[in-house]
């Protein structure tokens, strides 16, 4: 499989895995905070606010997934939200404010794809510049 098609696949499961976690968020925050653990929040926009962020870095997957070459711009931003968001909840959890779950959930949809998606934007620039010099 190329790297396009590798990296292809995983930006179409990201989109998938962020439009699959993202509409509870919307339409339900205080169902999806106590789901994983929290306590009904007192701001729950700001649930709904970040879902509906989630379901878009999703379409932004989708995006890049239909067009690698001419969407690598954008794919700098995918392990970009990925730091953001797994940054933000770790320091929540291990500062008291972020329950376990939501924790456990970002080790597996954040932090596992950081590298991943940073060497794929490393992979496909290099391949860029490469056939530019050519």
């Amino acid at each position: 499989m190329t790297l396009e098609r590798q990296a292809r696949l995983l930006c179409r499961i990201n989109a998938v895995i962020n439009w699959t976690l993202s509409p509870r968020g919307v339409v339900d925050p205080v169902g999806m905070a106590t789901a994983f653990g929290g306590v009904p929040p007192n701001y729950p926009f700001v649930i709904r606010l970040w879902s509906a962020f989630v379901f878009m870095f999703g379409c932004m997957f989708w995006e890049i997934s239909r067009d690698m070459q001419r969407k690598r711009a954008l794919i700098k931003y995918s392990w970009i939200e990925k730091s953001v968001t797994a940054i933000s909840v770790t320091l929540g959890f291990f500062g008291g404010s972020a329950p376990a779950a939501v924790f456990v959930l970002v080790i597996f949809t954040d932090w596992l794809w950081i590298p991943i998606f940073a060497y794929y934007d490393v992979q496909v620039r290099r391949r860029t510049a490469s056939a530019a010099r050519a």
